[in-house]
C-alpha cells in the first residue's frame, strides 16, 4: 500500500475542517461499532466529498472575485479620461478603449486592425510615423502631438505617449486630448499681445491727443485770423469738425490701455445713438431707420466709448451691404429676470438692437467674431485689423452690460447691446463766471511738447493774458518761485500731467503747494481716464483740461480757476 505524502498545512487545515463538518452532519454513535474498516473507508470518502465541495466553493468565490475585478478594470479601462491603444510596428490598432474610439470618432469595433495613421491629419503624418519608429527602436517612452480631424466636427489636438511592450511586437499608447490646453496657450498669447497693445495704445493716444490739440487750436486761431471768405471759412470749419471727430479714435486706443475704464455718467441715449449712427453711414448707399422708445430710460455710460461701439457695429453692418440696404436701429427698455436674456444680473436695462440686411454669419464663425485679431474681411480700404468687435465687447463688459449677436447665412445679423439703466438724469451743472472775474492775468504753462506749449500760449495771449512757457516741472517751480519773489505772482498755472524725461504735473503741484498753498493750478493731459484728471481737486488742482480741447474750453477753465 502506497504511503500518502505528508499533507501541506493548507491541506491539513482543510482536512480538519472537513472532518468537523462531517461530525456536525453525522455525529459519532459510539465506540463499539462493527465493520471498523468499512466505517473508516466511508468516513474517508465523505471527508473527501466535503473537501471537494469546499474547494468548489472557494473556486467559485475566487472566480466571482476575478470577474468583479475584471469588470472594474474594464470600466476603468473603457471610461478612462484618456484613450488607450495597443499598436503594432505599422501602427495598426490591436486594442482600444471607448475613450480612444471617441477621440478618433470611429466605433471601437471598426478600429481593430485599422491604422492609427489614417486618423492623423495629413500635415502631421510624418511626425506620427517618426514617433512610431522611435518607440520601437529606442524602447523608451516617446511622445508626439498631432491633430485628429473629425468629419463634421472641430479637429482634436492630442498628445500620444507610448512605450514598447515586453514582447517587443507591440506598444501601449496613451492618447490625451489637449485641445483646451492648446486653446489656453493661444488665449494667453493673445492676452499678452493685448497687454502690449494696451501699453502701446496708451502712448499713441497721448501723442495723438497732443497733435489734435495743436491742430484744433491752430484751426480756431486761423479762423480768427483769416480774411472774410466763404470758401476759406467753410474749409476751416470742415477741418475743425474732422479734428473733433478724430477724438473718437483715441477712445478705441484707450480701451486697450491701462486705466481704460469708462468715465460714466447718466445720459439720455436717444440723441447719442442718432449722432453716432448717421456719420458711420455717411457717403454710403446704406440708410438708417430708427425706432427709439419715447420713454427710453437714461443709462450711465461713457458717451465717447459707447458712441464708438455704435459706430463700430454700424460700420460692420455697412460693410456687409456693399450694394446698399437698411440698418434698423431700435432702442427699448427691458427688465431681465434671473433666467432670461444674456448672463446679466436681474434688473432694468436699455437694449439697443442694430440689424442689417447683409449676408449673415455662419454658425461656425459666429462664436469667433469677438476674438482679438479675428476678421472675415480682406485687408484694404476701410478694413480693420479684427479689433473692432473685440473693442465693443470689452467696452460693453466694462459698463456692466452685455453684447449678444444673432445671425444666419442669408438672413442678416443683429447685435443687441444691453446697458444698465440709470434711475434719473443728473441736473445740468452750470458754473457761471462770477461778476468781477478777472479778464486778464498772468498764466504759467508747462508742457514738454513744443507745439502744444506754443499754441496754448498763443491762444492765451489772444485772450488777453500774459503767458510764460516752460518745458518741465523743475522749470515751472523755478518760474513760479521767481515770480512770487518779484511780487508778480501767476494767477493760474497749467501743468501737463506727463512729461518725458522730466517732472510731470502731479509732482510739480506738490512742490508748488509747498511754495504757495493757494496756488491755482489746472492739470492738462491726453489721458482722459487718469485718476488725477477725473478727480483733480484730490491732488491739489482746481480743474482739468482733457486734450484735445478747443479755445472755448480753455477760456472757460482759465476764467473759472482764476475766479476761485
Amino acid at each position: 500500500m502506497l504511503k500518502k505524502p505528508d499533507p501541506s498545512p493548507d491541506a491539513a487545515e482543510q482536512r480538519r475542517r472537513a472532518e468537523e463538518r462531517l461530525r456536525e452532519q453525522r455525529p459519532e454513535t459510539g465506540a463499539n461499532q462493527t465493520g471498523a474498516d468499512t466505517q473508516r473507508l466511508v468516513h474517508e470518502l465523505q471527508v473527501h466529498q466535503i473537501e471537494l465541495e469546499m474547494q468548489n466553493e472557494e473556486l467559485q468565490h475566487a472566480r466571482d472575485t476575478v470577474e468583479a475585478a475584471l469588470e472594474r478594470y474594464s470600466d476603468l479601462y473603457d471610461f478612462a479620461p484618456v484613450g488607450y491603444l495597443s499598436l503594432d510596428r505599422e501602427g495598426a490598432i490591436h486594442e482600444a478603449n471607448l475613450t480612444a474610439a471617441s477621440l478618433l470618432g470611429i466605433e471601437r469595433s471598426r478600429l481593430v486592425k485599422r491604422s492609427l495613421g489614417l486618423s492623423v491629419a495629413a500635415a502631421d503624418q510624418p511626425v506620427f510615423a517618426a514617433f512610431l519608429r522611435k518607440v520601437f527602436e529606442s524602447k523608451v517612452r516617446q511622445f508626439c502631438e498631432v491633430t485628429l480631424p473629425k468629419e463634421g466636427k472641430p479637429p482634436v489636438e492630442v498628445r500620444i505617449e507610448a512605450a514598447v511592450a515586453a514582447s517587443g511586437r507591440e506598444c501601449r499608447a496613451v492618447v490625451t486630448d489637449i485641445t483646451e490646453r492648446k486653446q489656453a496657450e493661444v488665449d494667453r498669447l493673445i492676452l499678452s499681445k493685448l497687454e502690449s497693445t494696451g501699453i502701446l495704445a496708451g502712448g499713441i493716444a497721448h501723442d495723438f491727443n497732443n497733435l489734435l490739440t495743436v491742430i484744433l487750436l491752430d484751426l480756431e486761431l486761423s479762423q480768427a485770423l483769416a480774411p472774410p471768405g466763404e470758401e476759406l471759412a467753410r474749409r476751416l470749419e470742415e477741418a475743425k469738425k474732422a479734428a473733433l471727430l478724430a477724438r473718437g479714435l483715441t477712445h478705441q486706443l484707450i480701451t486697450f490701455a491701462q486705466g481704460g475704464a469708462p468715465v460714466r455718467k447718466a445720459i439720455s441715449l436717444s440723441g447719442m445713438i442718432q449722432e453716432s449712427v448717421r456719420p458711420a453711414l455717411s457717403g454710403s448707399r446704406v440708410r438708417a431707420e430708427f425706432s427709439l422708445a419715447e420713454d427710453l430710460w437714461p443709462a450711465e455710460v461713457d458717451a465717447g466709448q459707447i458712441g464708438q461701439v455704435l459706430r463700430n457695429v454700424v460700420m460692420n453692418a455697412r460693410e456687409s451691404m456693399p450694394e446698399g440696404g437698411v440698418v434698423s436701429v431700435r432702442a427699448e427698455n427691458v427688465v431681465l429676470g434671473s433666467q432670461e436674456g444674456p448672463s446679466l444680473p436681474p434688473g432694468e436695462y436699455v437694449r439697443v438692437s442694430i440689424a442689417d440686411q447683409g449676408g449673415g454669419i455662419s454658425k461656425e464663425l459666429l462664436p469667433k467674431i469677438f476674438d482679438p485679431y479675428y476678421s472675415t474681411k480682406q485687408r484694404g480700404d476701410q478694413k480693420g485689423m479684427g479689433l473692432g468687435l473685440t473693442i465693443c465687447h470689452a467696452v460693453i463688459q466694462k459698463h456692466g452690460g452685455a453684447i449678444v449677436v444673432e445671425s444666419a447665412v442669408g438672413a442678416g445679423t443683429t447685435f443687441h447691446l444691453y446697458l444698465p439703466a440709470a434711475q434719473t438724469l443728473p441736473g445740468e451743472e452750470k458754473t457761471p463766471a462770477p461778476e468781477g472775474c478777472p479778464r486778464r492775468g498772468r498764466i504759467l504753462v508747462m508742457d514738454d511738447e513744443e507745439g502744444v506749449r506754443d499754441v496754448v500760449g498763443t491762444t492765451l495771449r489772444r485772450l488777453g493774458h500774459h503767458v510764460e512757457l516752460v518745458a518741465d516741472g523743475l522749470r515751472a517751480v523755478e518760474a513760479y518761485q521767481s515770480a512770487k519773489g518779484q511780487a508778480r505772482p501767476f494767477d493760474a498755472v497749467i501743468l501737463d500731467l506727463t512729461v518725458r524725461a522730466g517732472i510731470g504735473g502731479q509732482e510739480t503741484i506738490q512742490a508748488l503747494l509747498k511754495i504757495d498753498p493757494a496756488v491755482k493750478a489746472i492739470v492738462m493731459s491726453g489721458y482722459a481716464n487718469a485718476p488725477v484728471v477725473m478727480e483733480p481737486e484730490r491732488c491739489g488742482f482746481k480743474g482739468a483740461l482733457v486734450k484735445p480741447f478747443d479755445i472755448g474750453k480753455l477760456r472757460d477753465m482759465v476764467s473759472r480757476v482764476m475766479a476761485c
